[in-house]
């Protein structure tokens, strides 16, 4: 009787599983907890972070969040930020709780009412509304980096990397690896150095960390889990007769690229197999080295900044000097780390981790120009050109070779820049911000495309 019922019974349970398990994918669904945006008032260099907490009824299978601005029908309509955030059904139909946390990037110069929207295979199933307002501030990218403050730091360093939400930096004296944070400059973690300790560049590739170090019998690189364990070592390439090690690392696209002091010189590497694929003569001595998605970012320790292309016929572009940037000390740069919203530049000479940014004039969703102050300056000049009325002379662009420019703001306190006039038909206008320092003194208006200084020649903001 048992063998003969027991398949039966095989079969109702499983039937009764199979049914449970539809009935949980039936009523699978994810809602808001908490949550909340970081940070609370944002400008256009601010990345945007995403913290919450969603609950979900068939366990955490969190895919991505993402933030746009438009229509949104929660809001009636009305133009606003959309955030959703995205789950689908997991393996097992256990109610979970499922702390998120993403970063959303920089956004454009816009305020308005916002609606989050938590889904489960791409079905809203819970909404939260919220307020946000993005101020005018430095444009994202490394294109013309400028000083837009700096964090003090109490340690002796040669190299910096950026990793998610955070920054790395060698520590020469204590022979460690700090990480900090990178908005309140708070020490997040740390472990030794490897080798001698002497860490001279550091390089993130998603995973891994690298460390060029000056060792005993010979410059090495490492490299390292997040817990300091070294997953591998080799060699580092160096020139005759010296046996200096690579003061900059760079990873981009599987291959690690150094920067050697003396001559300078550019080092691409195979991290696989250690081969040295390449190297070529740099431009200038290069101590900084960080990799951004279009190339290589070098900076030289007096403070000139150049894209460096990966490339044994590259060139070395000059994206800016000393007094395009706004340093207005004797800058000891050996360490570079970009996060992918601007550029870190370790001083030595100071002992702060120096925030670049990019200076920009913007148009807002509203139709105004806006121009924003960076602290600790003073004022900002904003004029406006006709294209066809400038000149590239031999060491120069002359913006008023033929007409003078106007002067639209002159020492403004940075916000909306009155600009009634439009091109007529054919011709366009350029606009520049000048800031004005926390000493009164004027910077330079920026460089053209091909290194050239922009030159106001009438000097239309006195």
């Amino acid at each position: 009787m048992d063998r003969a019922r027991g398949p039966s019974r095989g079969l109702w349970a499983i039937a009764a599983v199979l049914s449970f398990l539809a009935w949980a994918e039936a009523r699978a669904s994810v809602n808001i907890q908490s949550f909340s945006l970081a940070p609370a008032s944002p400008d256009t260099g601010d990345p945007l972070v995403l913290t919450a907490v969603i609950q979900s009824t068939s366990s955490c299978d969190f895919i991505d969040a993402r933030i746009g601005i438009g229509a949104q029908a929660e809001l009636g309509g009305r133009t606003g930020w959309g955030i959703d955030v995205e789950f689908r059904d997991g393996v097992l139909p256990v109610v979970s709780t499922c702390p998120i946390e993403k970063s959303l990037g920089t956004l454009p110069l816009a305020v308005g009412e916002g609606v989050l929207r938590a889904r489960n295979d791409g079905i809203v199933n819970d909404v939260a509304l919220f307020t946000l307002a993005v101020a005018p501030g430095p444009a994202p990218g490394w294109d013309g980096p400028a000083l837009h403050g700096g964090l003090p730091l109490q340690v002796v360093s040669a190299a910096a990397t950026s990793l998610p939400g955070r920054l790395a930096v060698s520590d020469l004296l204590a022979l460690r690896i700090l990480f900090f944070d990178p908005e309140t400059g708070d020490l997040l973690s740390s472990f030794r150095s490897p080798g001698s300790g002497d860490v001279r560049g550091l390089a993130w590739d998603g995973s891994s960390l690298y460390a060029s170090v000056r060792d005993s019998f010979g410059p090495r690189i490492y490299r390292l889990d997040l817990l300091g364990r070294i997953l591998d070592s080799f060699p580092s390439p160096s020139i005759t007769p010296g046996n200096a090690p690579l003061e900059g690392l760079g990873f981009l696209g599987g291959v690690l690229y150094g920067s050697y002091e003396s001559p300078p010189r550019l080092f691409a590497i195979n991290p696989s197999t250690h081969a040295t694929l390449w190297n070529r003569p740099l431009r200038d001595k290069i101590l900084a080295l960080d990799a951004a998605p279009e190339g290589l970012l070098g900076a030289t320790p007096t403070g000139s900044f150049y894209f460096i292309q990966p490339d044994p016929a590259g060139q070395d572009i000059l994206l800016a000097d000393a007094a395009d940037t706004g340093i207005t000390t004797v800058p000891q740069i050996t360490g570079l780390a970009y996060d992918g919203s601007g550029l870190f530049a370790w001083d030595a000479a100071t002992y702060t981790m120096m925030s670049m940014r990019t200076f920009a004039l913007w148009w807002a969703r509203d139709g105004t120009l806006q121009a924003y102050v960076p602290a600790p300056d003073q004022a900002v000049d904003v004029i406006r050109g006709d294209l066809d009325d400038t000149q590239q002379l031999s060491n120069f662009l002359d913006l008023a070779f033929f007409a003078p420019p106007v002067c639209l703001a002159s020492r403004s306190p940075g916000g909306v820049v009155a600009d009634p006039d439009n091109p007529s038909a054919g011709h366009v206008f350029f606009y520049l911000a000048r800031f004005i320092d926390a000493a009164g003194h004027k910077s330079f208006y920026g460089r053209t495309s091909d290194g050239f200084r922009r030159i106001d020649g009438s000097d239309a903001c006195p």
